[in-house]
C-alpha cells in the first residue's frame, strides 16, 4: 500500500499541472542517449535527438549534447557538458534556421528503494541563441524520473517497467531575451519500456510538453522513442 501511495503521488505531481497553452501541437521525438565509463570516477556522456515538426511532419529539429562525468560515488556525480542544437522553421515558403549553443553544469544524485530507481538532476545552462544576432541568456533545469519493474527479475536486470518523469526549466538570466518569463518550459512524461540487460534500455512514452512564449503558451503532445545504452 505504501509503494501503491508514493506511485499515486508521484502521478499527481507530474500530470496534474495547471494548463494555460493557447495551441496545441503534436511532434514525433527519437532520443539516444549512452554513457561510455572511462574509469572508476570517470564517464563520457552523448545524446542525440530528432523532433518533427507539429503534425508529425519533416524533421525540424536536431540536438546532440556531450559531457564529461565525474562519479564521487554510486549515487552522485558531477557533469560539464557542451550541447549544440538546430532549428529550423517554414515561415511563408522560407526556412529559418535557429542556432544554439549551450555550455551546461550538473549534479545528479541516484538512489533505488523498493527495486524502483530515482534519477534526480539539476542542470545550469548558458544559452547562446543565434537568429538574427547571437543572444546570451542562462537556464535551470530540474529533473526527477523513476523507473518501477513491472514484470522484471529480481534484481531488475532484465524486464518490462513503467517509467514517470518531470522536468521544469527556469530561466534564470536574462529571460527578457526568451520569453520574459521565470517559468520557461514543463515536461511531464511517461512510458513503458523493456531492459534487456543492466546496459540497455528501450522504451516508448508520452510527453505533454509546456513552452512559455511571449505571444501564448503552446503545448505539444509528443510520443518518444529512445534507446539508453551504458557501457
Amino acid at each position: 500500500m505504501q509503494k501503491l501511495n508514493l506511485y499515486l503521488l508521484f502521478i499527481s505531481l507530474v500530470f496534474i499541472t495547471p494548463v494555460m497553452a493557447q495551441q496545441t501541437q503534436h511532434s514525433g521525438w527519437l532520443f539516444l542517449s549512452h554513457t561510455q565509463k572511462v574509469s572508476s570516477k570517470f564517464d563520457v556522456l552523448a545524446d542525440v535527438q530528432w523532433r518533427t515538426g507539429d503534425q508529425f511532419t519533416a524533421l525540424n529539429t536536431r540536438l546532440w549534447r556531450t559531457a564529461v562525468n565525474y562519479n564521487f560515488n554510486k549515487k552522485q556525480a558531477i557533469a560539464l557538458g557542451y550541447a549544440n542544437k538546430n532549428d529550423w522553421e517554414k515561415e511563408e515558403n522560407e526556412k529559418l534556421h535557429t542556432l544554439e549553443h549551450r555550455v551546461y553544469e550538473q549534479y545528479t544524485y541516484n538512489f533505488e528503494t523498493e527495486r524502483m530507481e530515482f534519477n534526480l538532476r539539476g542542470r545550469l545552462e548558458q544559452r547562446f541563441v543565434k537568429e538574427e544576432k547571437s543572444e546570451f541568456s542562462q537556464r535551470l533545469r530540474a529533473f526527477i524520473s523513476v523507473q518501477i519493474p513491472l514484470l522484471a527479475n529480481a534484481d531488475f536486470s532484465k524486464g518490462l517497467y513503467a517509467k514517470i518523469q518531470d522536468e521544469i526549466f527556469l530561466n534564470v538570466q536574462h529571460k527578457e531575451r526568451v520569453n520574459s518569463s521565470l517559468l520557461d518550459q514543463n515536461r511531464p512524461y511517461a512510458a513503458f519500456g523493456y531492459r534487456y540487460n543492466k546496459h540497455i534500455d528501450m522504451e516508448t512514452g508520452y510527453m505533454r510538453w509546456l513552452q512559455r512564449e511571449e505571444d501564448g503558451d503552446v503545448n505539444t503532445n509528443i510520443f518518444q522513442f529512445m534507446i539508453t545504452t551504458s557501457f
